[in-house]
């Protein structure tokens, strides 16, 4: 067996040293990540972590933005960084506001990404990349097809888009007709890549969730409609019921106001009566006082004739007879008034 020299022992050892020291050095500056020289995105968050950056230097960011353009035409370097988005601090504060500006670009500077509804500025992306993704030039589709990968991600992440609407937008651009679509998941679960795997189980799992998540609102929505449909059939019945008791009622209040205007008829008319009679009454007594008082107006002259013959015994009596005589008249007399 041949021996190994020292040399040959030593190799090996210095090659994984160049290559850990190569990733290690990378320094955590956004306009290094974008610069003309080529930095793997997982050595870059490694040295942003170790760094423990919060934020990019501004300085760091305006010669990085005008790197963009020159060093990462086709958007691929944007596309790997906004997968470290949501781990990284620095590249999130970062990376949104950069590709909304970006959507921007695409769509017109009029078009108000934080009020336009999702599934619209899809639109307006889908309508600003068409032609160049459809076309011939390589470079520009791999642009437009970044483009559109990156507003799909702002979207979701910083608009909370609906990914069944971003996807019914988008099928036919990755997809083609709809037949193909069966195919296509076939194919990758059945002989495709890892990753083409886990990606079409995982969608798969999401359209069954979806339509169990629909079937349960569905259940729902008819078991309300069946119970808003009994509660409306009892407040019919109810009104019903009500609606008899009002006539019953009204009929009833009718009733009364009618017992009520014969029974004041009849208590005018039977105070007009009791009027008559009183008055009737009154003159009928007052006759009678008249008949009396003139009876006793005799009984007090004969009196009167017979002092004029008493003696003076009998004088007093006849007098007390006359006094008693005349306060009769004058009671009688106060009566008739």
């Amino acid at each position: 067996m041949k021996s190994l020299s020292a040399a040959d022992d030593t190799k090996p050892v210095d090659a994984h040293a160049k290559k850990d020291s190569d990733e290690t050095t990378v320094e955590p500056r956004l306009q290094v990540y974008f610069g003309s020289n080529i930095v793997q995105v997982t050595a870059f968050a490694r040295a942003l972590k170790a760094a423990q950056l919060r934020k990019f230097d501004l300085d760091d960011i305006k010669i990085a933005e005008a790197s963009v353009a020159e060093n990462d035409r086709e958007g691929s370097r944007l596309w790997q960084l906004v997968a470290h988005a949501s781990s990284s601090s620095p590249v999130s504060a970062w990376v949104w506001p950069f590709i909304h500006r970006r959507i921007n670009t695409l769509v017109g500077a009029q078009v108000d990404l934080s009020q336009e509804p999702p599934s619209q500025i899809m639109s307006y992306v889908i309508t600003a990349i068409s032609g160049a993704l459809l076309g011939e030039n390589r470079l520009h589709a791999k642009r437009a097809e970044n483009d559109l990968r990156l507003a799909i991600a702002w979207l979701i992440e910083r608009r909370n888009a609906d990914v069944a609407d971003i996807a019914a937008q988008v099928y036919h651009i990755f997809v083609g007709a709809e037949g193909c679509v069966e195919d296509r998941v076939r194919r990758a679960v059945s002989i495709g890549s890892k990753a083409e795997l886990l990606a079409s189980i995982a969608a798969i799992h999401l359209v069954n969730d979806q339509i169990l998540a629909a079937k349960h609102e569905r259940d729902v929505e008819r078991r309300e409609r069946f119970d808003l449909k009994g509660t409306l059939d009892e407040q019919r019945e109810r009104a019903a019921r009500y609606k008899e008791v009002i006539h019953r009622l009204e009929d009833e209040k009718a009733e009364l106001e009618r017992q009520l205007e014969e029974e004041k008829t009849r208590a005018e008319s039977d105070r007009r009566h009791h009027a008559h009679s009183s008055t009737q009454r009154q003159a009928d007594v007052s006759t009678s006082l008249q008949r009396v008082k003139g009876l006793i107006v005799d009984a007090a002259e004969a009196v009167q004739i017979a002092m004029k013959r008493a003696d003076e015994g009998s004088l007093r009596g006849l007098q007390a007879a006359e006094r008693r005589i005349i306060s009769a008249i004058d009671a009688i007399t106060g009566i008739g008034k």
